[in-house]
């Protein structure tokens, strides 16, 4: 199964890149659960004309991943099999879809299922006998689909129109392991069979009403009104399962995260990649984000920032009495109030001490070169330790409250007090963490220079003007410059398995934006953009080059890995080995 899977994933993110389809809504989503926790759709047909556009087509993206080495040529053959004779429809949707499931405290259950569309289910069938791995595998027709069970929890199953693969993992927790106090040892029990589970899991997907489906969830299904090249729903409702793990029993926390869902579309553009997400809450945490708005982010904490070589900065800027507001819904403000109030200070302390805001930069990220006695290696230089600079900036709210709650922390000792300032205690220090805060910021820094020249409002950082635009009047942003970091870590080195990869990389990219809006009373908007060095050409043909280049790679690693197992292991490693 293995084998064929090494097959079949190549292929399908391949032919899913190129070929075509409708931007209709998808019928597949019946056969999806609600209770799924995230669901990934592609849609080839919106991508086709964009890569051939680009002078990219099936025979290129097959001819720079594969060789002509017998091992390639045999790859390939395999491979070419699976695109044309499985009877797939690759002119349709590919779905991704994830669920968590089980008891914590007992067992963790994760279920993986990747569906797509089939042109001819009588072709399928053929193919699928025609794999050794299958050939002894018994083919079961239930009413409105078949299935296989196939090694390792994974079963195949379809019907006239679509095909699914299911993979059925099954982890017992630790914590609910017996003890064996004559032996002074856990019991490990047999591993759980869990066939009756997967056949069962299954079956649900064909056989579920509407109500049950994502067919019923109107933030997924009216996330395809948007035409994109793929989409992403995400919910909260999965994690409702980890409750159970919580030590102390909050019953209104199930009001506060069940039903909270996230969409977002990715779009290939000329030059960048779009994504833009919305995150729909339940009514109750839609009154507090209501009733809590937040301001917008303050520019001015990063544009004095000492540096004209910035790799990556994040600022937010929220209400910090929306704490509070969360915690009056769970009906604990007065037992932690409780519990404050002893060491002497209160949640309102906590909520005034800061203003809101908070930017962190960092900078000058690349590889030290080591001492000239300290080298063992004269070609690599030995190696090389990473550097940089930081900031971490948090204005002062309310004076008193911030006083009152650095004094405590000075009194734990991880701070100390001088005068009116707090500075790093013996521990920040030992791992080299500057801190000082006065009555207007809290500040961390890497260094006491990058401290003071930030400070020093003397100095002007490098931002693009068009960057800086798009943060204005929003509530968080991001942004991370890949091509310099990049440069800054791997510099001119032509060693490694993946360098290929690495040099591409830092030519295709050129940065990361990001920024999310306040609530707006339906939803929080966000918007990632990743920017490409060639700004003309489509963002999905630049893609492509780096994508097949890592293939390409994995494949040469892949293959060392075997050369050196071979040689270690002329007979073949021993099962006790593999197994663990």
């Amino acid at each position: 199964m293995k084998s064929v899977l090494r097959y079949i994933l190549p292929v399908t993110l391949l032919m899913v890149i190129f070929t075509s389809c409708s931007n209709k809504g998808p019928k597949e989503a019946s056969l999806i659960p609600k209770t799924a926790s995230a669901v990934i759709v592609l849609d080839p047909g919106a991508m086709q004309d964009k890569l051939t556009s680009g002078g990219i087509s099936m025979d290129t993206l097959f001819s720079r991943v594969f060789r002509n080495d017998s091992t390639d040529v045999e790859d390939k053959k395999k491979v070419e099999d699976f695109r044309n004779n499985a009877g797939i429809d690759w002119k349709k949707q590919l779905f991704f879809f994830f669920s968590q499931k089980g008891n914590l405290k007992e067992e963790s259950i994760t279920v993986m299922n990747v569906m797509g569309s089939l042109s001819d289910a009588t072709k399928f069938e053929s193919w699928l006998k025609a794999q050794k791995e299958f050939a002894s595998k018994t083919i079961t027709k239930e009413k409105s689909y078949s299935y296989l069970l196939a090694e390792n929890n994974t079963a195949l199953s379809w019907t006239d129109k679509n095909v699914m693969v299911t993979i059925y993992n099954h982890t017992q927790m630790a914590g609910n392991l017996p003890y064996d106090t004559v032996k002074m040892e856990f019991k490990i029990p047999e591993k759980k069979n869990v066939e009756a589970d997967l056949k069962k899991e299954v079956n649900t997907y064909y056989t579920q009403e509407k109500e049950a489906s994502m067919a019923d969830v109107s933030a997924f299904t009216n996330m395809f009104k948007d035409k994109a090249d793929g989409y992403v729903f995400s919910s909260s409702n999965t994690s409702l399962g980890a409750l159970s793990m919580l030590p102390l029993s909050l019953p209104k926390l199930e009001e506060l995260m069940k039903d909270n869902y996230t969409t977002a579309t990715l779009s290939f553009e000329a030059g960048k990649i779009v994504a833009k997400s919305a995150t729909y809450t339940n009514p109750v945490v839609s009154n507090i984000l209501k009733q809590y708005a937040g301001p917008t982010v303050n520019l001015s904490m990063i544009e004095r920032y000492p540096s004209d070589k910035i790799n990556g900065l994040m600022m937010a800027s929220f209400n910090p009495e929306i704490f509070g507001g969360f915690l009056k819904q769970l009906e604990v403000e007065g037992l932690i109030n409780g519990r404050l109030e002893q060491a002497g200070i209160s949640l309102q302390d906590l909520y005034k001490s800061l203003k809101g805001d908070i930017a962190v930069v960092v900078s000058d990220l690349g590889l030290s070169q080591p001492e000239p006695q300290q080298k063992n290696d004269e070609a690599d230089m030995m190696m090389k330790k990473p550097l940089g600079k930081m900031i971490f900036n948090a204005p002062v709210g309310d004076k008193a409250s911030f006083t009152k709650l650095m004094d405590k922390v000075a009194d734990l000792g991880y701070i100390r007090k001088d005068g009116n300032t707090y500075k790093s205690g013996e521990l920040m220090r030992l791992f080299g963490i500057y801190m000082l805060a006065d009555d207007k910021n809290l500040v961390i820094a890497s260094d006491s220079l990058t401290y003071t020249q930030y400070m020093a409002n003397n100095s002007r950082a490098v931002i693009n003007n068009d960057v800086l635009s798009r943060f204005k009047g929003k509530s968080t942003v991001l942004y991370f410059d890949i091509a310099n970091t990049l440069t800054g870590f791997i510099g001119n080195n032509t060693s490694g398995d993946y360098n290929k990869s690495m040099q591409t990389a830092k030519e295709t990219f050129k940065d990361i934006i990001g920024t999310s809006d306040n609530f707006n009373g339906k939803s929080v908007e966000s918007v990632l953009e990743i920017r490409m060095q060639n700004e003309k050409q489509n963002s999905l043909v630049t893609l492509t080059s780096l994508l097949t280049d890592i293939a390409v790679d994995m494949r040469i690693a892949a293959k060392k890995q075997k050369e050196m197992e071979e040689k270690m292991f002329p007979g073949g490693i021993p099962a006790i080995i593999r197994t663990n």
